[in-house]
């Protein structure tokens, strides 16, 4: 059996690398000895393979520590079929080493059985002046060499968008000042470490067409697609506004450290190539980026995005206190928010400048209605069950804690439900608000004490009977004070007669189970990638990163 491996230097322009063969079902310090061969690594140099997206870092004997959520293994113990046999590529450095090692991103390109001698370079492409290289390791075959001027001269035929892009890119070098503090990525160097398949993916999601093109092609389309003034406003015009602060500090700094935290506001950007992360943690905007965002980051647009924000916001109201309501009673919602009083017609045409994936909610016949509940009709249902209430407008102090955290952490009953979790279940921060959006979205939409219990159980969250019974009170004391979708946002103090069946052991007339958000049918996972700022797929009308994403 043996491994076949495409190695690539990182940050090399154009792409110097060896496509090898390699024994398989050994451990990782055979594999490791094989790869330092093919590098030119010095014997005995200390290394490290990362497969990142399994967040495993693999060192001899296990030595050091590993970054922060990774797993440290024992290159002498693991056995390379635990994780080459499944992921598609890791990075292989040498640990501990100067600055100016080199590092490679080594592809898995296939499995075979039988026999090939290993380790054995196939093919390498390098260019003409090279540092590293300078001659072929003594391995078991001679490697076909291919110049920079052949590989030029093998891509003619690549798309003008390419040379567009690229000189674009070159523009942007040049006019940098401080090339010694930056790695000067370009989108398309990033994009290429994406494999084929997940470029074809971000081609789709854009509407590109890709067929019979080769990876370098993608990777040049999608980027001249995402450099387009349009197409970036469409994506920083749904960014909230601490996403935005962060982005531009991030073009400031130029090449920096990224915090584990700092990537709640950073990551989505690097779905896209307008933020590129590297293998140590740093990350970096690139040039020609940051001069798009400059000619498309107006005043106007300034303010069309903040309108924009506030409107998305307003919409997951929706979602979670009417599921469907009148276009005029979220435009009532929408202008209480000082500086944001514009006319009725000016707050439909906004609606319409929301790009489509990124709204919830669909406008049909005035009527603004959750698009998950669109689904067989359930909306009728909800309406049906809400009569002829009226609709609570919530306040924008409501609006932005809801839109934020998912629940009303400003309720006094919540607060004190969340204090008893923390200060007598022991949970931590964390756990505690996941419990709160959880009991949150039961009582909105008069669910089941036993699905708050369920929850509760999972979380390894266990009562004695004196907690038990303080419990009982803080959830039905929450209950009585959320708004729920039911009475259109009122609660059931503010509803005359309303009653909760947890407490008084009637029959239990809750919403369809078809209804709850979570349980609406939606697209597979697998059909369309997830990015971190687009709406949940759950229904809650908050940002994947923020509901799901998060937890």
């Amino acid at each position: 059996m043996f491994y076949q491996l495409k190695i690539t230097r990182k940050g090399t322009k154009p792409p110097v690398w060896r496509r090898c063969t390699v024994a398989a079902d050994v451990t990782f310090a055979n594999m490791a000895a094989m790869l330092e061969k093919l590098v030119q690594y010095p014997s005995g140099s200390l290394y490290e393979i990362e497969f990142f997206q399994k967040k495993v870092q693999i060192r001899e004997n296990g030595d050091g520590e590993a970054k922060n959520n990774f797993t440290l293994l024992n290159a002498g113990k693991t056995e390379t079929a635990e994780l080459m046999d499944s992921e598609k590529w890791f990075t292989f450095r040498q640990y501990g080493a100067d600055k100016e090692a080199p590092e490679y991103r080594v592809d898995i390109e296939k499995k075979d059985e039988g026999t090939a001698e290993a380790p054995s370079i196939v093919k390498e492409v390098k260019g003409e002046d090279d540092p590293y290289w300078t001659e072929a390791p003594e391995l078991g075959c001679t490697a076909a060499v291919e110049t920079e001027a052949e590989t030029a001269k093998a891509s003619e035929d690549i798309a003008a968008t390419v040379a567009a892009v690229e000189a674009a890119a070159r523009a942007a070098k040049a006019s940098e000042a401080a090339t010694g503090s930056r790695r000067n990525p370009t989108v398309k160097d990033f994009l290429m470490s994406y494999r084929k398949e997940d470029l074809l993916s971000i081609a789709g999601e854009l509407g590109l067409h890709c067929k019979g093109m080769n990876q370098e092609e993608i990777a040049a389309k999608v980027a001249a697609e995402v450099l387009k003034p349009e197409v970036m406003k469409a994506s920083f015009l749904v960014a909230d506004d601490q996403e935005v602060l962060a982005f531009e500090a991030a073009v400031q700094r130029k090449c920096f450290h990224v915090a584990d935290d700092e990537w709640n506001t950073l990551e989505w950007l690097n779905d896209m190539g307008y933020i590129v992360s590297y293998s140590d943690d740093y990350a970096e905007v690139p040039a020609e980026v940051a001069a798009v965002y400059d000619q498309i980051n107006t005043p106007e647009f300034r303010t069309l995005r903040s309108q924009v924000n506030w409107l998305k916001d307003c919409l997951i109201m929706v979602s979670y206190l009417y599921v469907s309501a009148p276009a005029k009673t979220v435009y009532e919602m929408f202008k209480q928010r000082k500086g944001f009083d514009i006319g009725y017609d000016s707050f439909i045409e906004l609606y319409h400048t929301i790009p489509e994936k990124a709204c919830i909610c669909e406008l049909a016949e005035d009527q603004l209605i959750l698009k998950s509940a669109l689904v067989n009709n359930i909306y009728k249902d909800i309406e049906r069950r809400q009569g002829g209430r009226k609709f609570y407008i919530p306040s924008v102090d409501e609006i932005l804690d809801y839109s934020e955290n998912g629940y009303p952490t400003k309720s006094t009953s919540y607060q004190k439900l969340g204090r008893f979790l923390m200060d007598e279940m022991n949970v931590s921060e964390a756990v505690k608000d996941q419990v709160l959006f959880f009991i949150y979205k039961e009582c909105s939409m008069d669910g089941r004490m036993s699905a708050i219990m369920e929850n509760l159980n999972q979380k390894g969250i266990q009562f004695n009977d004196e907690q038990l019974e303080k419990f009982t009170k803080l959830i039905m004391e929450a209950n009585n004070n959320t708004r729920m979708l039911e009475f259109r946002g009122y609660t059931p103090n503010e509803i005359s007669g309303a009653v909760w069946p947890f407490a008084t052991g009637k029959p239990h007339t809750a919403m369809p189970n078809s209804f709850v958000p979570t349980a609406m049918p939606m697209q597979p996972a697998s059909a369309r990638k997830i990015y971190p700022n687009d709406p949940c797929p759950c229904g809650s009308g908050k940002k994947y990163k923020k509901c799901c994403g998060r937890r």
